[in-house]
């Protein structure tokens, strides 16, 4: 079940656009492509403004991150999101047995290590440190990310298979052009005169974040409560995008804790995995509306 959901959420058209991007779309096949493939045949990748961006974030926040707190957020964080590997077999939830807690246990296990990182100022750095995410610096970060292969480990612990690192990589390549137009707007950009509320706006990153835990903590309630309107394919695809929000937090942690620990990451290397994982936040829960919350006739049950 969840291999076909994930067919019916990432095509290979996506897959030979990803592969396309890194140089390398006549070497690897887009159907059942690992992410061990696409390494070997891209090989290596640096560039200079990744290695600024990380050597600037690593200064700011040297020796005010906690190490144990965000390895704990880790191992909670992956153990509630392999949980939702079973969820679309389980389906909606009764309406006599109330919401379950699954995509909520996951935003309470990541909701520690964000307060932590908004307390000592990791998003603000982020925000001030990561450029704009143009098309051109989305590809490179994926790039640096997919041919370091310490980096792509944790996921692992989340229960993400080799394909399927691959298809949430391509769900960010595919929207790289979408994400610098809509999903990642500077904060100092935001037209404020057409916002209603906008006294403060958060730093780019912590909303990215934040938002991440909003929408998993709203899931649960929102799939009971419309479970008449819902079918399975639409459970199916607000569990993959709930996993992949929930992948992206991960990276970003994993990040955040590299520098609390003073690992021998190498700048460029940190870039591209923050970048990876902010990006892929700001991705996935943007799917989650189209794909879970706006309910048209054509899709409903």
């Amino acid at each position: 079940m969840v291999h076909a959901q994930r067919e019916r959420t990432v095509s290979d058209d996506q897959r030979r656009e990803f592969l396309a991007a890194l140089g390398v779309g006549s070497a690897v096949a887009a159907g059942g492509a690992t992410l061990d493939d696409v390494r070997e045949a891209v090989g290596t990748a640096t560039t200079d403004e990744l290695a600024s961006v990380g050597e600037g974030i690593r200064s700011d926040l040297a020796g005010s991150l906690d190490a144990g707190t965000l390895a704990d957020a880790h191992v909670g964080l992956a153990g509630a999101t392999a949980g939702l590997t079973a969820v679309p077999e389980r389906g909606l939830p009764a309406e006599e047995s109330g919401p379950r807690d699954e995509f909520g246990a996951v935003a309470a296990a990541a909701r520690p290590a964000y307060d932590h990182l908004a307390e000592v100022g990791f998003f603000e750095s982020t925000t001030e440190r990561l450029p704009e995410f143009t098309p051109g610096y989305v590809e490179d970060s994926v790039r640096r990310f997919v041919v370091s292969e310490e980096l792509a480990g944790p996921l692992a612990d989340l229960e993400f298979a080799q394909e399927e690192l691959v298809d949430l990589l391509a769900t960010v390549v595919s929207h790289r052009e979408r994400l610098g137009d809509r999903h990642w707007v500077a904060t100092d950009d935001l037209p404020r005169e057409r916002m209603e509320f906008a006294e403060y706006v958060p730093p780019m990153t912590e909303a990215a974040a934040g938002g991440v835990l909003l929408w998993l903590e709203d899931l649960d309630q929102h799939l009971w409560t419309n479970a008449v309107l819902l079918t399975d394919d639409v459970v199916a695809d607000a569990t993959w995008d709930a996993r992949a929000m929930a992948a992206g937090f991960d990276l970003m942690l994993d990040g955040a804790r590299r520098i609390a620990a003073g690992e021998a990451t190498a700048d460029d290397e940190l870039a591209g995995l923050l970048s990876s994982g902010f990006a892929l936040q700001a991705v996935a829960q943007n799917r989650l509306l189209p794909d879970a919350y706006w309910i048209t006739e054509e899709v409903r049950a």
